[in-house]
């Protein structure tokens, strides 16, 4: 069922719009909510590097120098958190924004192959000429497509064995009409659809 093409990147995006649409919104979240709460994090290390601050300014017996140090020592880690934050959230969008064009690719890629067996089956083609690739979603929504698509060449089948034994009935009754020559070119045409 599903084809042995490999995926290349330039091939991830089918439907731009809506994968860039829904990754976008997925990555607007989460790099709110990752930016507050690295935001938190930054403001608790001021925090406590405004206390240790004013700790150390209420020790006279410091000297200055020690004093200084401490507070050179303090920023720096502000920095780091800081730093960190940003790498982080930076990180983070990659990632997401990475695994949600793999998503909503498996999500469009079958529904593209879907549509264009919808189109295929449109023109009266009742046969699946292409799989969706394993690891896919849509798998039981494709499966269900195909077996409605084997159900329909069935009974075309069916129909088209009626259509023949009525017209052999007809040509051994000894109709002679060009309704049965019409009946006959149509028959052909529907015969077609199902080899």
């Amino acid at each position: 069922m599903g084809d042995k093409k490999k995926r290349h990147m330039r091939n991830y995006l089918i439907d731009r719009h809506f994968q860039l649409k829904y990754t976008g919104m997925v990555l607007l979240v989460t790099v709110s909510i990752a930016s507050g709460l690295g935001y938190v994090a930054y403001r608790f290390s001021r925090g406590q590097t405004e206390v240790l601050t004013a700790q150390i300014m209420s020790q006279p017996d410091l000297d200055a120098e020690t004093a200084s140090d401490l507070e050179h020592f303090a920023q720096q880690e502000d920095r780091k958190v800081r730093n960190a934050v940003i790498a982080g959230v930076l990180v983070l969008t990659l990632a997401l924004g990475l695994m949600g064009i793999i998503v909503t690719h498996r999500v469009v890629g079958p529904a593209y192959r879907m549509k264009r067996l919808f189109e295929h089956v449109g023109t009266g083609r009742f046969e699946v000429t292409t799989g969706i690739r394993k690891g896919d979603e849509l798998q039981e929504l494709y499966r269900s497509f195909a077996q409605m698509v084997e159900s329909l060449r069935d009974q075309r089948g069916e129909e088209i064995e009626q259509l023949e034994d009525t017209l052999i009935k007809m040509e051994a009754a000894g109709v002679q009409s060009a309704y049965i020559t019409e009946l006959r070119a149509v028959l052909e045409r529907i015969r077609k659809t199902v080899d």
